[in-house]
């Protein structure tokens, strides 16, 4: 074992390129096809957002909501689109990136554009967010979580097909990431510059879209836990300036038009007391389910987590506890709007990733409902797709699956019980790339 560290630990950075490349891989294969055009029309709003303040200025882009009075109804690619002028409803960062994007890839203006010209911006982001994962994770846990993590990250369906959209969450994801191993360095060094430089890209994602102001939230959840206070304060001096800016965009371009959309948008989400939930019964991935077992034995995996020892874990759990109460609190039961749900995974890919070095052949019981969760689902989206459901292999991959009990009644089977679930990982991993291949939506 200590072996097969020292190797791990020398050619490490050559294993997270190879990591890298895969990803690029498995989300560059059918990238214009997959999620379909359409699945989410989110992807030309923020685009259009960008070409219109880069070109003419003005923010325009198409929106349903009824406060506009200046809009136009059109057609484009077969498809209703309704354009207001200002387009106010968020801020313009992201639609900045992602028209700057569109136009250096030789788009002509708002009406030169398809999935092929802007979704590259979105291969970008997903390769970006394997690597800031990488980084974070290896900080906070050293290089073997910081691998296991991208790697899981890079080949999870959920994961690789939600990261081929031009989303706000695409771009949120990577960025909150840095802000965190920004902070994470700030605490080990005490170098103002890791705090300043976190507390900036902060203030850039509030200016992207407002719930990122998640991203400032666990960072002073984690400031306030070492009692940093009066970083606290020289850190919301850097982002509350820069979060301004959106507040003043919206009055110079139309005060009133800009408070009433402000007013809609935090009373428009369809919320009921058990909207939680939907977390799980609505496995969303961008307006269709995906029931993927990864991401639901995460949930359990981060539960675990928090039950750990908390001081290690706050770069993780305050976070990800940031987000989860923005999102309860305001957008947990959105019909067809997957993308909500994306900037939890690398929290609970690094919580699987922990999981499995803690407690996977650790804990027998633990590790068939891992497998479990895990291998079935991958079945349905790999085998079942492509060869049919058949008893046979459901029963024997339920037996392959439950030889990790063996132990448990029979001590001495521990070494070949291990060896079988290795194995079963293994598969696992090859059925969650198989599954990336096979994925349509027809």
């Amino acid at each position: 074992m200590l072996k097969m560290d020292k190797y791990l630990f020398k050619f490490r950075f050559i294993l997270l390129a190879l990591i890298l490349i895969l990803g690029l891989y498995l989300r560059s294969y059918n990238l214009n096809t997959w999620p379909r055009l359409g699945a989410t029309f989110d992807e030309y709003a923020w685009t259009w957002l960008g070409i219109n303040l880069i070109q003419n200025k003005i923010p325009i882009s198409w929106s349903p909501h009824p406060q506009y009075e200046n809009k136009k109804a059109i057609i484009y690619q077969k498809t209703h689109f309704v354009l207001v002028k200002p387009y106010l409803e968020h801020p313009p960062f992201f639609g900045l990136v992602a028209g700057s994007y569109a136009l250096i890839n030789g788009a002509k203006d708002m009406f030169d554009i398809d999935i092929s010209r802007i979704r590259g911006l979105a291969l970008i982001l997903g390769v970006l967010s394997i690597f800031i994962l990488y980084i974070f994770a290896a900080e906070v846990y050293g290089y073997k979580i910081g691998l296991l993590s991208s790697f899981i990250y890079a080949t999870i369906p959920t994961i690789v097909i939600g990261s081929r959209i031009v989303e706000n969450e695409n771009f949120f994801i990577p960025f909150f990431l840095l802000s965190l191993f920004l902070i994470v360095k700030f605490v080990k060094t005490k170098n103002p510059w890791f705090r300043n430089i976190s507390a900036f890209t902060c203030g850039l994602l509030v200016l992207a879209k407002i719930p990122w102001i998640a991203a400032a939230i666990g960072i002073i959840l984690i400031l306030l836990y070492f009692k940093k206070y009066k970083d606290i304060l020289k850190f919301l001096s850097i982002v509350v300036p820069i979060s301004l800016v959106f507040p003043a965009y919206g009055i110079y371009f139309d005060s009133k038009l800009f408070f009433d959309l402000m007013s809609f948008q935090i009373q428009r989400y369809d919320l009921t007391f058990n909207s939680f939930f939907a977390l799980f019964t609505s496995p969303y991935l961008v307006d269709r389910f995906l029931i993927d077992g990864w991401i639901y034995f995460g949930w359990i995996a981060i539960f675990i987590l928090s039950l750990k020892d908390f001081k290690k874990n706050i770069f993780v759990l305050l976070p990800f506890l940031a987000y989860f109460i923005l999102f309860v609190f305001a957008i947990p039961n959105e019909p067809q709007h997957g993308w909500y749900r994306y900037p939890f995974y690398p929290f609970l890919i690094i919580s699987l990733s922990l999981f499995i070095i803690n407690y996977f052949n650790k804990n027998h019981i633990l590790t068939f409902l891992f497998l479990i969760f895990t291998g079935l689902s991958m079945l349905e989206t790999s085998w079942a797709l492509s060869l049919g459901f058949s008893f046979l292999i459901f029963r024997v991959f339920i037996i392959l699956f439950s030889l990790s009990l063996l132990p448990l009644f029979f001590p001495n089977t521990s070494r070949k019980s291990n060896l079988i679930n290795y194995l079963s990982l293994v598969i696992i991993f090859a059925l969650n790339i198989w599954s990336v291949f096979l994925y349509n939506e027809q």
